[in-house]
């Protein structure tokens, strides 16, 4: 069971408070439809406009996750969709989970500090 927060009411009121949370000056990003290992890694990075290096992987995913540097300052508002990928690669979605909450952790007190929020109901 993740440690990371969820809005069981879906994407919309999970964006809405993420835009509260962040106000003007921070960052919300969307990570939405995706089923596969390879889709949430892409969408992530996407989301997040992750450095060229990034390599489309899960040891990846943690360090740039745990970084954040090439980012404004300023937090940084991530909200998963993540019913698709529970439904589709439990282990993938399990271990996603992990170094989401991860970074969560490593971030906070920076100045980019990280808050994740699960959309949509718990898998």
């Amino acid at each position: 069971m993740s440690t990371l927060p969820r809005e069981s009411a879906g994407t919309a009121p999970a964006v809405d408070a993420a835009r509260g949370r962040a106000g003007g000056s921070g960052l919300v990003a969307v990570v939405e439809g995706v089923a596969d290992r390879a889709a949430v890694l892409s969408a992530v990075g996407r989301a997040l406009s992750f450095p060229e290096y990034y390599g489309h992987n899960l040891d990846a995913l943690a360090d740039c996750l745990g970084d954040l540097s090439w980012l404004p300052a300023g937090p940084v508002e991530l909200v998963v969709a993540d019913g698709p990928l529970a439904a589709a690669d439990p282990g993938t979605h399990a271990t996603v989970l992990e170094i989401l909450a991860e970074a969560v952790a490593a971030t906070a007190g920076t100045d980019r500090p990280l808050h994740v929020t699960l959309a949509g109901p718990a898998a």
